[in-house]
Formats: C-alpha cells, structure tokens, sequence
C-alpha cells in the first residue's frame, strides 16, 4: 500500500510561480487531478513533474491547453507501444530458443 503526500496548491503556486488557475485548468482537461477538501484545493506530489512539464510548453513553447493536451495523448500512446513492443519481443525470445 503506497502512502499518497497531498500539497495545497495554493502554496505550491507561491513557491513555483505558476498560476492556479493553470493548474485548475489542467484539472478540467484531465491533464492532471486534484482533491478538493472543504475549501482547500490539494495535488499529489506525483503529479508536480508533470504540472512542471504542462508549465513549460506552455510558457516556453506557446502551446495552448489543447495542444498540450493532444502531445499528453500522443506521448502515452507512445508508452503504450513501446510496452507492447517489449512485451512482444520477449514472446518471441521465447519461440525462437
């Protein structure tokens, strides 16, 4: 069982400069999710690298939410064939020897 570290967003956003309202739009898009709790909004600290990596093609790239969040679809399915392919060359390892 894996303990799950919660930070509140709006310190977060203090320290890294990055907009929560950002952050609550990477939420509707389902880029990221957040838990809310009576008023306080929270991230998992799993999801800070990739708050960071939305952040930058964002601001350093000019790529809008909708592009960042075509490139996420694009980068997991990517992922996924790179798994299926390793998974499938070892099958064939198996079949040849």
């Amino acid at each position: 069982m894996t303990q799950e570290n919660y930070i509140l967003v709006k310190q977060y956003c203090e320290r890294t400069h990055i907009s929560d309202t950002f952050i609550n739009a990477l939420n509707e898009y389902g880029l990221i999710h957040y838990r809310q709790i009576e008023t306080e909004v929270y991230i998992l600290d799993e999801e800070i690298p990739e708050i960071e990596r939305f952040d930058r093609l964002y601001n350093d790239l000019g790529i809008n939410l909708e592009g960042i969040d075509a490139l996420n679809h694009l980068l997991q399915r990517l992922r996924d064939m790179e798994s299926e392919m390793t998974l499938l060359k070892k099958r064939l390892r198996l079949y040849e020897g």
